[in-house]
């Protein structure tokens, strides 16, 4: 007689089908509406399911939705593409992957994140899938733009471009003020500056185009260029302070720009 594999000793014959199943039809996403319609029970369905996830044969990114760590995986140690897994968790809402995600991915930085940033129109929350932090950021539907679609393992993913990525970092950096001018300056020949500046000028926060349109002046940009996000400024009377990493409102004042050199 065939000895059973350690894999599958511990499965059932209706734990085993499911798993057939889904490698089978190469299903990348596991729902329960799926799972009822395999079984045709509901209550069997959950059962199933639950099993599933505490043999940690099955992980859940939320309710509803799961995803099958292969059979051949030695002893559960697997977890899915970070990038996927955020693609199937966000199903149909607009996103894409930024934030300090994307700081590493276009080389703004050499840290590692420990969390996945999500910016989508709909969800705010963190969680932890498959022992990896995920962070989902609710944004206002004008800061969704410059989204690049990318493929891994036959999938598209949605992420920031570097120049949408750049924008971001000087709305959310990292570092010190000094690194704000060495990634804003070593990133300028690598950039299309023409979409750049459109990204600048559709963002719907003032005080992002003030620092990017200062910084940018010191580093002997275009004039054409720091004139069209100048006109973006218009007669705003708030200053801002140019150095985000200082509360304190102590400097002098850029009237171009509308900055606080606060050092």
């Amino acid at each position: 007689m065939k000895k059973i594999s350690a894999k599958y000793k511990s499965l059932s014959k209706d734990e085993l089908y499911l798993i057939s199943r889904v490698e089978y039809e190469k299903e990348k996403l596991i729902t329960t509406e799926y799972v009822r319609k395999v079984f045709g029970d509901k209550k069997k369905s959950a059962n199933i399911l639950s099993r599933l996830t505490q043999k940690k044969r099955f992980i859940q990114i939320e309710r509803g939705k799961y995803v099958l760590v292969p059979i051949k995986a030695p002893e559960q140690l697997w977890a899915p593409n970070e990038f996927i897994l955020v693609k199937l968790w966000m199903g149909k809402i607009p996103y894409y992957i930024g934030y300090f995600t994307m700081y590493n991915y276009w080389g703004f930085t050499e840290q590692i994140p420990q969390t996945v940033f999500v910016l989508n129109t709909k969800k705010s929350c963190v969680k932890i899938i498959g022992n990896i932090g995920y962070k989902a950021v609710k944004i206002d539907e004008r800061k969704y733009y410059g989204v690049k679609e990318i493929k891994i393992d036959n999938e598209v993913v949605c992420i920031s471009d570097r120049e949408r990525t750049l924008v971001d970092f000087i709305y959310r950096p990292i570092g010190s003020f000094e690194n704000i001018k060495k990634v804003l300056g070593n990133n300028l020949k690598q950039i299309n500056m023409d979409k750049f500046i459109k990204y600048l000028i559709l963002f719907p926060v003032v005080s992002v185009r003030k620092r990017a349109g200062y910084i940018l002046e010191t580093l002997n940009c275009r004039d054409s260029y720091l004139k069209k996000i100048q006109k973006t400024i218009g007669n705003e009377k708030t200053y801002t302070l140019l150095n985000p990493f200082k509360p304190s409102r102590k400097g002098k004042l850029d009237k171009d720009w509308r900055v606080i050199i606060n050092g």
